[in-house]
């Protein structure tokens, strides 16, 4: 019946946006295009808008309904793709979101509102969090931690993390905690140092269950006129369950890659494993060693924690263009029709190559990245920067097999260039990742602009629909991508589009906790931020085999939480190995002094258990690292 009448309301009432009209007679997907040597590329291109026609995929897990939770004094503060607004507990079916305050909601733009739901979002309850006086909270990063076992709200604690101003301009950084509901708030108000021109501490803000807590900046020195890439900084922290809140280690991990083009990294992205136990840092940037990037372009330059952020090592290098899913969709170079290269997030070339990434990590700790990839036209070190105009742009899913080697799955294409100037602001198509509790399912959400669905010349984002696919590790089966708003009451209205870094489970259904806002007249005008129920997939949705050549990930060591835990006296710790391997442990205090060894000894493939003494410690957080054959994974523990 509401399909019937929201296609009804379709053919019948117009649009926003500069009086521009929904074509109907034209809804088509465009399917991405096989390389094939030596075709016609521009005579290809052209018959690409001839399309073919196909069934409207709407949404399959409900209605859809954009609740109002919160607004903004102004859309600066939301728009940036390196926060998270949009965070979930799927323990406690809640979801969370956080940002600047303004607006119809109340309080300043100084401040910050938390607004959370422990039912699917259907209603929220929302707090501010006021700053000390004299500072002003900029750009916010929220997520939640939840002790683990705990469902109650009132038990849980929002961690905050970005930069603060004054009256005379960027200051510094702040990062904090507060217990739901706004009480036990304690915050950080840190300096800039003088060399600083930007080190905005707001990226890929981390509550693992364990208690660790993480957030990167990408250091700028200089002013801004003139400045230079200084690469990563990490700030870790550990929850303190006695004093309600965040033990911070504000000496930051500097992660500093050695590249080209002045140092430039694009697109950053932090993301941790669903236990915590690993961590990856990455952006796409020109690497200086041929043996990580042969063909000089942008690729994902990824660094990984083993150890909770304490340091962070250079995955082993790998060549993008073995992906052969790649020689299925993207385009050879021309001088040579054999080689396929692959070419990442590029912030100095053309506006449809700006596309920002997604990332998560699955449920044997490996990377997932999605973005735009596109066909390098030559790889000449001249002609670094050109492209094929002609081509499609094509969303993949980048994923590591867990064996040092990396694979594709083709996602969907993009239908409009990425950006456009919101005023002085630019829209892109947003892409953003998430996963199930488990990590046994990722998700890719982003927003994006269907020509064929517009008259009046339409190619940028600026009537965006929400799209969704889904990806099953454990199998290697994914979803069509669903165009969700499309035919619906909010199609092509999903500006400034945020997404959670989890899903929520009902039964088999899985929702994708996503925020939309609403613009104002300017970029200075209130913001308003609707909560977006009913987008997701039920299990029997994940239908399509993936291409044969991607192999089942692969997780050559598994190490559990110790039992008992908290203890006294003596722990186990269950260790799973694939093969023979030789395999040792180590246990540090929290100031990284190592207090107990087991040594090296070897095992047979299958569980082995080790025994932790801990008789003589002292009481307090301890963390334990297992190593086998060069790989390592850590945990945390506490002894009475």
């Amino acid at each position: 019946m509401k399909k019937s009448l929201l296609l009804s309301l379709a053919l019948s009432v117009g649009l926003f946006a500069g009086a521009q009209q929904r074509n109907l007679n034209k809804v088509h997907k465009v399917e991405p295009r096989k390389a094939d040597l030596g075709l016609n590329y521009s005579n290809e291109a052209a018959s690409q808008n001839a399309g073919n026609s196909y069934e409207v995929l709407l949404n399959r897990s409900g209605d859809l309904l954009k609740t109002n939770v919160s607004s903004s004094s102004n859309l600066f503060g939301i728009f940036n793709t390196d926060q998270r607004v949009v965070s979930a507990i799927p323990e406690a079916n809640m979801v969370v979101f956080g940002n600047r305050a303004g607006g119809s909601f109340g309080a300043t733009g100084n401040d910050l509102r938390i607004a959370y739901s422990t039912d699917y979002g259907a209603n929220f309850t929302n707090f501010v969090i006021n700053p000390q006086a004299g500072f002003n909270f900029r750009y916010p990063s929220t997520v939640v931690y939840n002790p683990a076992g705990n469902t109650d709200p009132a038990n849980m604690f929002t961690i905050y993390a970005g930069p603060f101003t004054d009256a005379a301009g960027w200051k510094g950084q702040y990062f904090g905690s507060c217990r739901i509901g706004g009480t036990d708030n304690a915050a950080v108000f840190e300096n800039n140092q003088p060399t600083v021109y930007l080190n905005h501490t707001n990226i890929g803000l981390t509550a693992t269950p364990d208690g660790n807590i993480h957030v990167a900046s990408a250091r700028l020195n200089g002013t801004s006129t003139a400045y230079t890439h200084e690469g990563w900084e990490v700030l870790n922290g550990v929850f303190n369950d006695a004093t309600n809140q965040v033990d911070w280690e504000t000496t930051r991990v500097e992660v500093r890659p050695d590249l080209l083009e002045d140092g430039r990294i694009d697109a950053t992205r932090m993301v941790f494993s669903p236990d915590g136990s690993v961590g990856y840092l990455f952006g796409t940037a020109v690497d200086a060693d041929t043996e990580y990037n042969p063909y000089g372009v942008e690729w994902p330059v990824v660094y990984k924690t083993t150890d909770h952020g304490v340091s962070w090592d250079k995955i082993e290098p790998f060549d993008f263009s073995q992906i052969n899913t790649f020689y299925e969709y993207l385009w050879p170079t021309r001088a040579d029709f054999d080689v396929v290269v692959p070419r990442f997030y590029n912030k100095w070339a053309a506006p449809e190559n700006q596309t920002n990434n997604g990332a998560t990590v699955d449920m044997y700790g490996n990377l997932h990245i999605a973005g735009l990839i596109r066909s390098t036209n030559s790889i000449h070190p001249d002609s670094l920067n050109y492209f094929y105009t002609e081509e499609p742009l094509l969303v993949f899913d980048l994923f590591m097999n867990g064996d040092g080697t990396w694979n594709a799955q083709f996602v969907d294409s993009l239908r409009s260039e990425g950006l456009e100037d919101y005023l002085t602001v630019s829209l892109d198509q947003r892409i953003n990742m998430s996963r199930n509790a488990d990590g046994s399912k990722v998700f890719v959400a982003w927003a994006d602009t269907d020509p064929t669905l517009w008259g009046g010349g339409v190619t940028t984002n600026m009537q965006p629909d929400l799209f969704i696919w889904g990806y099953d590790v454990t199998n290697q089966h994914y979803t069509d991508p669903v165009n969700v708003t499309v035919l619906s009451d909010y199609w092509g209205d999903n500006f400034w589009l945020h997404v959670s870094d989890y899903v929520l489970t009902e039964g088999a259904v899985y929702h994708i906790p996503v925020s939309t806002s609403v613009n104002g007249a300017t970029e200075n005008d209130p913001v308003s931020h609707m909560y977006f129920s009913g987008p997701g997939f039920t299990e029997a949705d994940f239908t399509n085999i993936s291409t044969p050549d991607i192999d089942a990930p692969v997780s050559l060591l598994a190490v559990s939480q110790n039992y008992p835990n908290p203890f006294t006296g003596t722990s186990q710790v269950d260790v799973s190995l694939v093969k023979k391997s030789s395999v040792s442990l180590e246990v540090y205090n929290l100031v990284g002094q190592k207090v107990y060894e087991i040594p090296a000894a070897t095992y047979q493939a299958g569980k082995c258990i080790l025994t932790i003494d801990a008789k003589t410690f002292k009481p307090g957080i301890y963390t334990y690292t297992v190593f086998a054959n060069g790989e390592k994974a850590s945990r945390k523990m506490m002894v009475h």
